[in-house]
């Protein structure tokens, strides 16, 4: 039986697909770095501050 174009397109496809999938297998293996340890601080975030923008703000939106 002969493939028609479509079937033809399909194989070829299905055949980059498997050969870009073997060449990723294949390829060397990548090696694992250390990781370095990170100190921790004791500085504390400086969390929510009531600055002067904020307060203007807060009395503006008051509704009394």
């Amino acid at each position: 039986m002969k493939d028609t174009p479509r079937q033809d397109r399909r194989r070829a496809l299905k055949a980059l697909g498997l050969g870009a999938g073997a060449a990723a297998l294949s390829s060397a293996p990548i090696q694992a770095q250390q990781a370095t340890p990170v100190a921790e601080t004791d500085t504390k975030p400086a969390g929510y501050r009531e600055t002067p923008h904020v307060l203007s703000y807060y009395a503006t939106a008051r509704l009394s």
